[in-house]
């Protein structure tokens, strides 16, 4: 009897353990450059205005990234010398490329931050924008975002 109580415990307990790595514990795929860039710029209202492609050797000397780490990427800035919007998606070669990368666009953010501030009677509107971008390191994969409407890409970030 204490060994098919011992037995019934133990699958319990398996049992248990194993619903605590259920659905909620998986990491989010990598970003994928071209494919999530599309997403987000047919998203409504994400951006105000036409985001114009940059290409990777300028975006990486731009974001202070290793172009020698990088695989592919997909970069789109504002097509005005005020807009503060762009989108920024890189895979790089490794989770060393990532994370240097990952801080790099911090490091874009704070300048871009810093630069502004002292525009902001003219970019008042520019500005908001700033204060809820994102960068986010998936896998290998970086994303930075400066948005208009942050709701469309809070829906994208958890995957909805």
């Amino acid at each position: 009897m204490k060994k098919l109580h011992f037995v019934v415990a133990s699958l319990l307990v398996v049992s248990l353990l194993s619903a605590c790595g259920g659905k909620g514990s998986k990491e989010p795929a990598p970003f994928d450059p071209a494919a999530d860039a599309q997403t987000l710029l047919e998203a409504d209202g994400v951006f105000s205005g036409e985001l114009l492609e940059v290409d990777q050797a300028t975006a990486c000397t731009l974001y202070g990234i290793d172009e020698a780490t990088v695989e592919s990427c997909k970069v789109y800035m504002g097509n005005t010398g005020v807009s503060l919007e762009e989108l920024a998606i890189f895979t790089l070669k490794d989770a060393d490329g990532a994370e240097a990368a990952l801080k790099a666009l911090g490091y874009r953010l704070e300048d871009q931050k810093e630069a502004a501030a002292g525009y902001a009677d003219y970019l008042k509107d520019e500005l908001s924008k700033l204060d809820g971008a994102r960068t986010e390191q998936r896998g290998n994969s970086v994303l930075l975002i400066v948005a208009a409407d942050y709701g469309p890409v809070e829906d994208f970030l958890k995957g909805d």
